[in-house]
C-alpha cells in the first residue's frame, strides 16, 4: 500500500472518529436528568414561560442507535426518578423523531416547554434553534458541543465532575432568564 493511500486512510479516520466523538453524551443520562431538573429552578421565567406542566420533548432519531439509546435511557430515568415537579409544577415528557415528525409541529401540538436533543446525525442545530427560539423553549442537551453550536444548556466534565455549560445568548434568545447564582456556577459561553 502506498504512503498516500496509508496517509488517506488515516485523515479519514481521524475525521470519522473525530465526527463521531463530538456526539458524546459526556454524563450518564440518569444523573443529567436531576442536573437539568434543578438548572429549570434557575429560570427567573419558568413559571411565566410554562403553563400547568412542564412539557420536556425528547428530540431523537429512531434508526440511528446512539440518539434512540438516549432517548430511551431518558424516558426510563424520568418514569424511575423521585423527580416528578420542579418549582411545584408536573414534569411530563413527550418523544419527537425528527425524521418523522415536523419539530415546530410537534412543539406546538404537544405544548412543549423544553426540548432536550439527544444525539443526532445529518440535523444542524439551526433546524432545532430556529424552532426553540420562534417558540421560545428551553433547549438542553447532553451533547456538550452541540451548546457551541447554538443549543442553550449542556452538561460537560470538568476534570471528573460535571460542568453546567450554558450558551448565554441562546437561552436569553428562548425566553429564559438564568440566575446570576447558576451563570456563576457555569461555564458560560457568550
Amino acid at each position: 500500500m502506498s504512503a498516500k493511500r496509508i496517509g488517506l486512510i488515516i485523515i479519514l479516520i481521524s475525521l470519522w472518529t473525530t465526527k463521531s466523538r463530538a456526539q458524546e453524551i459526556a454524563v450518564p443520562v440518569n444523573l443529567q436528568f436531576p442536573l437539568f431538573s434543578k438548572i429549570l429552578t434557575f429560570d427567573r421565567n419558568l413559571k411565566p414561560r410554562v403553563g400547568r406542566e412542564i412539557v420536556i420533548g425528547i428530540v431523537y432519531q429512531r434508526k440511528f442507535r446512539r440518539s434512540l439509546n438516549v432517548k430511551n435511557e431518558l424516558v426510563e430515568t424520568m418514569s424511575k426518578s423521585p423527580i416528578k415537579k420542579v418549582e411545584s409544577i408536573p414534569i411530563r415528557q413527550v418523544s419527537i423523531d425528527i425524521d418523522r415528525v415536523d419539530l415546530a409541529s410537534a412543539v406546538v401540538k404537544n405544548n412543549i416547554d423544553v426540548l432536550y436533543i439527544t444525539p443526532l446525525r445529518a440535523i444542524g442545530m439551526e433546524t432545532i434553534t430556529s424552532v426553540s427560539r420562534a417558540k421560545q423553549v428551553l433547549t438542553l442537551t447532553g451533547v456538550p458541543n452541540y451548546v457551541e453550536s447554538g443549543l442553550a444548556v449542556s452538561i460537560g466534565i470538568k476534570g471528573k465532575k460535571p460542568q453546567i455549560i450554558i450558551n448565554l445568548a441562546a437561552a436569553k434568545a428562548e425566553g429564559v432568564n438564568f440566575s446570576s447564582q447558576l451563570l456563576k456556577l457555569a461555564k458560560v459561553i457568550k
